[in-house]
């Protein structure tokens, strides 16, 4: 474990990237100390120095996984676009990724699913809430521009969005091969009020 020395940020981020395959190879309960060091080519001492814990070091994986999850929904350029148009780029940002990010879409539902702690259920609580109130504004924008049924708020119509980009995520894992977002897309679209 003699290899070079490197900064303390390029260390934390090779632990974490050692643990991010570890875990998608072998899962959460493979991720050790010693087992991350021996992958990063560092003493299991300096894991413990950096994350003071397994649970901290599986809770500093959990940020890196839910850190990018607002990405799509957060571009500057979305405010140009009107309501509806916005609405559908940024759920095409969500579904895109997801045959390219499904190894790490997986993780996060084990995660969510395997370690029934709640320590991780309500980060992983807290960033789907944060997921929701991202694309409230322009639900709400899409249902009161579109004079939607009296029944369809700009809520409900985010929550179901939501719905279905999570079950979009499910759909990847489960069986990639048929995964395609153009067709939820389309589905989408057809709600849409023609102008």
């Amino acid at each position: 474990m003699g290899g070079p020395k490197l900064p303390e940020q390029e260390r934390c981020d090779a632990i974490l990237a050692a643990a991010y395959q570890i875990a998608l190879t072998e899962g959460l309960d493979a991720v050790t100390a010693r087992r991350v060091a021996t992958a990063a080519s560092i003493s299991p001492g300096l894991v413990f120095f950096h994350f003071q814990s397994k649970e901290g070091l599986l809770q500093a994986l959990l940020d890196v996984l839910l850190d990018g999850t607002l990405d799509a929904l957060t571009d500057p350029g979305l405010a140009e676009l009107a309501p509806w148009d916005r609405l559908e780029r940024m759920v095409r940002g969500e579904l895109e990724p997801l045959a390219e990010y499904r190894a790490g879409v997986e993780l996060l539902f084990a995660f969510y699913f395997s370690l029934r702690d709640t320590l991780f259920r309500d980060r992983i609580e807290a960033s789907f809430g944060r997921y929701l109130e991202a694309f409230l504004p322009v639900c709400r924008e899409v249902a009161a521009e579109s004079r939607m049924s009296g029944s369809v708020s700009g809520d409900d119509l985010a929550a179901t969005v939501v719905a279905l980009v999570q079950g979009a995520s499910i759909q990847a894992i489960r069986n990639p091969a048929s995964f395609t977002p153009e067709a939820l897309l389309l589905t989408l679209r057809a709600f849409r009020p023609v102008a």
